[in-house]
């Protein structure tokens, strides 16, 4: 009888409690889930951020061994796209000027009895003296016409042409290839229009068809 007492009272202080309890209960349940998903969270890896344009991962993918090169930061050097300046030898060995590039004043023309502007520089040198090509380029010509002479032209590219007059006969071909110091021809008087001036050269430089100041491609303090 004692046992169905107790029994009887333990029903009616659940009946009596049954909120409190279930609360308590519901409390409990809380806290335990929290309690979990705080211990689980600890473990778990911290994500890591997509890279963003410009990271370091970005510009340099990892190599086969998995290492990341760092990007050079180091500026890029400019190259110097100057071409090196076009330097003649002399057209005559020990040759000495006796007429001067003259295209912005006049100058007297003793065959000619006149004068003239002169578009190039002429050269006397002792007897049996040779004309030589002042830089490497090929013959582009070999004429003769009364007033010049015997005519050889060399192309060096890019417009630049050298153009040696008055020689006697040439020693040199069309499409001849030739190097600076190539024997060209003996000086001559081949030009009746200089003819008064002797055995001589008379030399001049063509730019892009235009008559150019020798001077600017002969060695400096040749003039």
């Amino acid at each position: 009888m004692k046992n169905k007492g107790n029994a009887q009272k333990l029903k009616a202080f659940f009946k009596k409690n049954i909120y409190y309890i279930v609360m308590i209960v519901c409390i409990l349940a809380i806290a335990a889930m929290i309690t979990v998903a705080v211990v689980l969270g600890g473990e778990e890896t911290t994500p890591v951020p997509a890279p963003t344009p410009g990271d370091v991962t970005d510009q340099n993918p990892p190599d086969d061994s998995g290492t990341v090169t760092p990007p050079d930061d180091t500026p890029d050097t400019p190259v110097d796209v100057t071409p090196e300046p076009i330097i003649f030898g002399l057209p005559v060995a020990g040759g000495t000027v006796i007429k001067d590039y003259a295209m912005d004043t006049l100058v007297w023309s003793s065959t000619l009895k006149q004068y003239s502007v002169h578009p190039g520089i002429d050269y006397k040198a002792a007897e049996g003296a040779s004309a030589v090509a002042v830089y490497d380029g090929v013959v582009s010509s070999v004429t003769y016409d009364q007033l010049n002479g015997n005519v050889v032209k060399i192309d060096h590219g890019d417009g630049l042409v050298t153009i040696y007059s008055s020689l006697e006969e040439p020693v040199v071909s069309v499409g001849q290839s030739v190097t600076e110091g190539t024997a060209l021809g003996l000086l001559g008087t081949s030009a009746t229009k200089e003819m008064s001036d002797g055995s001589h050269l008379h030399f001049e430089v063509s730019l892009n068809g235009e008559v150019a100041d020798p001077y600017d491609y002969l060695p400096a303090g040749d003039k």
